[in-house]
């Protein structure tokens, strides 16, 4: 059974929650900022990028917490009444709603934000600005696999026993390619059961489950694995790292969703909380992150597209409206009961 780990085979690598640690929260200095970013690409480029510029331009020293969105809920959740554990919260547009719907994260400040007006307006929220799109689609290793796959239906090949990777349902990447998986046999939303379908023909063939956006990669670092559901942006850090991985963008279309920046409810640096999201979504930060090796695609109006986001998923801002959406509302109705079945019945 998945157990929130990482199956490789017979060995298990855990997974979870983990912390770029900068000192401890309870007695950080006056002017520490504590943010969570997710794993992987996310958390280079905010390691790299983001943060330096912040520093620059306040003097303050930032905490990174690594951790998928659900688990920043839920932390977030158990510490209402308390000091919560960060500052700043990044999610994605499914453990969003649940945020808004718990109260954990306070309505963003647009008047005092000095960005927030170049966003495209498909990426203002009133609970804070959508940084960037996620696209997803199928990661693979060109020496081992050299016929570019089109459909999910295609890991289904047997030629690829013991070679394909699934990352658990915790994450958004494992939720929408569960998502899109069952649109594409006749399901969706409303109808899970054609992914679990085919996901159970699918099981003979999965060398490894990963429990994480950092664990799933590392996966293709290390070879355990040839072709998986995979970010089109953690595609282009691993190629930049040397990995032999390209990205193959789908036929039937692109799964996509938001990603976004939010203030903490209750947070103890909420200015600096502010300015750090501000400074995520101005236009020289945001062509940075665009560049090699991240290729995190901007939302700030006034940065075009460049680069592989060009070449392989959209010529121009407008052509991510064509991307396909999700009615994540409907997800998490379901997300819990789906979740826990997916750890029960998806073995390797």
């Amino acid at each position: 059974m998945i157990d929130r780990a990482v199956t490789v085979g017979r060995r298990t690598l855990m997974g979870g929650a983990a912390a770029i640690a900068v000192g401890a929260r309870g007695a950080r200095a006056a002017d520490m900022l504590v943010a969570a970013t997710f794993p992987g690409t996310w958390n280079d480029a905010h390691k790299a990028i983001l943060v330096p510029a912040f520093h620059a331009a306040t003097g303050a020293d930032v905490t990174l917490t690594i951790m998928l969105a659900t688990d920043e809920v839920a932390k977030l959740v158990a510490s209402k009444g308390a000091t919560p554990p960060f500052d700043v919260a990044i999610m994605d547009e499914g453990p969003l709603l649940d945020a808004v719907a718990k109260g954990v994260i306070a309505p963003y400040p647009v008047e005092k934000s000095k960005n927030y007006s170049q966003l495209l307006p498909v990426f203002q929220d009133k609970w804070g600005p959508k940084i960037s799109l996620q696209a997803i689609g199928i990661g693979y290793n060109p020496k081992k696999i050299k016929t570019p796959p089109t459909s999910w239906n295609d890991l289904l090949n047997p030629a690829y026993k013991g070679r394909v990777g699934l990352t658990a349902l915790n994450s958004t990447l494992g939720m929408a390619f569960m998502v899109d998986l069952a649109r594409v046999n006749g399901g969706g939303e409303d109808n899970i059961e054609p992914a679990f379908v085919a996901l159970k023909k699918m099981l003979p063939l999965v060398g490894a489950v990963s429990a994480n956006l950092g664990a799933h990669a590392a996966l293709f670092q290390q070879e355990e694995i040839d072709i998986a559901p995979q970010n089109f942006n953690f595609v282009q850090t691993l190629k930049a790292k040397g990995v032999d991985i390209e990205f193959a963008k789908l036929e039937s279309g692109t799964p996509a969703w938001r990603t976004s920046l939010h203030i903490v409810e209750g947070a103890q640096k909420p200015d600096l909380a502010l300015t750090y999201i501000d400074t995520a979504i101005s236009a020289p930060i945001q062509t940075a992150m665009q560049r090699v090796p991240y290729e995190i695609i901007p939302t700030n109006g006034q940065v075009p597209l460049e680069g592989q986001v060009t070449k392989v998923l959209a010529a121009t801002q407008a052509d991510l409206a064509k991307f396909v959406y999700f009615d994540w509302a409907k997800i998490n109705e379901q997300r819990g009961a789906w979740i826990d079945r997916f750890n029960r019945e998806i073995k390797v």
